[in-house]
């Protein structure tokens, strides 16, 4: 059996790396064009959380704060690869519905523009009811 030279394998592996780098971050970067902010995070931030954000899931890498502005949220600064923290308005939901998992009740928040879908735990957006009622969501 012939032998695969290893020039092929460091090929590969180059170029998988850059297009999970580029899946990781289309989405946040597609809400930093919109939402980035300078902001500190808010007091009630929660750090190391699970969520997702379009298609990627952070697990315990997601910090998660809610404010009367918006929802920011940013990524635990080792895995962050640079992408700013972001303020979401609470007037770009549009929608809510739930997207429980076994025993974990959550929500998927669906963004006006751009279209990206958030996905956060029930007690995560537990501070944000208030904020959402004012938008016409009654969904705790």
């Amino acid at each position: 059996m012939p032998h695969t030279p290893q020039w092929i394998y460091i090929v590969f592996l180059t170029f998988s790396t850059i297009v999970m780098i580029f899946l990781f971050r289309h989405d946040w970067n597609r809400l930093a064009k919109l939402y980035r902010t300078k902001e500190a995070p808010p007091q009630n931030f929660s750090r190391m959380q699970s969520g997702s954000v379009g298609l990627v899931h952070y697990k315990g890498t997601l910090n998660v704060g809610i404010t009367p502005q918006g929802i920011y949220l940013s990524i635990f600064p080792l895995f962050g690869l640079g992408l700013p923290p972001l303020l979401i308005p609470w007037s770009a939901i549009r929608k809510i519905e739930p997207a429980n998992q076994l025993f974990i009740e959550r929500f998927r928040l669906y963004l006006s523009s751009p279209k990206v879908k958030l996905i956060l735990s029930k007690d995560i957006l537990e501070p944000a009811k208030e904020f959402l009622a004012t938008q016409g969501f009654e969904w705790i």
